[in-house]
């Protein structure tokens, strides 16, 4: 069964009182997220395919293109979008 990608975005990967969350934004200015329309809190892991490209410290990564997310108990998906997904949550062509 594949799983239907919740949100849209540039994702931010940063540390809240030792969890570990990833917020969905519009873009990231100045190493930090802009116009956040999702969070997935304390997550147990992160999955992050091999076409998506993160940049950051360790502290606070994030990708360099919009990415499709998705959280299954816990656990976050981060995929490049796929052709043809449209407008996304974030108003971002993909």
């Amino acid at each position: 069964m594949s799983i239907t990608p919740t949100n849209h975005g540039y994702a931010y990967i940063f540390e809240n009182e030792g969890s570990v969350n990833v917020a969905v934004c519009a873009r990231i200015e100045d190493e930090k997220p802009v116009d956040v329309i999702a969070i997935h809190f304390r997550t147990k892991q992160i999955k992050v395919d091999t076409a998506v490209q993160l940049t950051g410290e360790q502290g606070a990564r994030y990708s360099t293109a919009p990415v499709a997310v998705y959280g299954e108990d816990h656990v976050v998906h981060l995929r490049k979008v796929a052709v043809g997904e449209g407008l996304t949550a974030a108003g971002l062509r993909s």
